[in-house]
This record gives C-alpha cells, sequence and structure tokens, in this order.
C-alpha cells in the first residue's frame, strides 16, 4: 500500500511539473536560424564605394518557426556603429521564415518570440530595444 501511494505521489508530482514546464515554454526556442550570410546583396542598403554599390558589410539572417504555434516575433540586428536596427513584430505560423539584415552588421541579432495574441508576455518597443543598447 505505501508504494502505491509513493508511486501515485511520484506520478502526480511528475505531471504538475509537466504542466508548469509547457506553461512557461520559451517560444523564443520554437526559432531556428534558418540560414545567413555575409556580403550578399541587400535592396535596403545603400552603401557605396566610389560609384559602385558596397554589399561587403550586409548580414542578413532568416529565421524558421518549428513550432505548431503561431508566433510573433521581433528581431533586432546590430550595426558596426553600435546601433541596433529593428523590424516590426511579425506573425510566423509552422515553417515559415523571417528575413533581417544589417547594412555594416556586427553579426549580433537579438530576438523575442510569444505566441500570437499572448498579452501576458511584453515584447520590447524599438525605443526599449535602441535605449537598452546605446551606440558607440
Amino acid at each position: 500500500m505505501q508504494l502505491r501511494i509513493l508511486f501515485l505521489s511520484a506520478v502526480l508530482g511528475a505531471s504538475t511539473w509537466m504542466t508548469a514546464a509547457a506553461q512557461d515554454q520559451s517560444y523564443a526556442d520554437c526559432l531556428v536560424k534558418a540560414g545567413s550570410s555575409w556580403g550578399q546583396p541587400c535592396t535596403k542598403c545603400e552603401t557605396y564605394t566610389g560609384f559602385k554599390r558596397d554589399y561587403s558589410g550586409v548580414y542578413q539572417v532568416q529565421f524558421r518557426n518549428i513550432c505548431n504555434e503561431i508566433l510573433e516575433v521581433k528581431v533586432a540586428m546590430e550595426e558596426q556603429n553600435g546601433t541596433w536596427r529593428t523590424f516590426p513584430v511579425k506573425a510566423l505560423a509552422n515553417g515559415d521564415t523571417l528575413s533581417a539584415f544589417a547594412c555594416n552588421g556586427t553579426g549580433k541579432v537579438q530576438y523575442w518570440a510569444r505566441r500570437v495574441n499572448d498579452t501576458e508576455i511584453l515584447l520590447p518597443t524599438d525605443g526599449q530595444i535602441v535605449s537598452a543598447t546605446p551606440g558607440r
């Protein structure tokens, strides 16, 4: 009898732990780096060397949502001068990708994710990102 009670307590404890873990899931874990590149053309970057467009500092990255949840994602990329290029929040379904870039990038990327319409998790605003990480 005592063994059954101990086993039942262990099972109930495990299910409580598993429920808490699901609720505390970090949706940022649902984003995986699908690719990145340096020096590839970017229509939004207008850096010139003489009269020729220079893409040597361009860093581009793609993220993919690998979870079954629809996510809202916020991305920021660091430029060489220490400022952060921010992008609007984008919704990503399972398998969808998001691209971001820095015209003179350092390779540093920050991202935040939450389940779509989750009002308890606040994504940072552009102003909060910029003020938290001032330029050099």
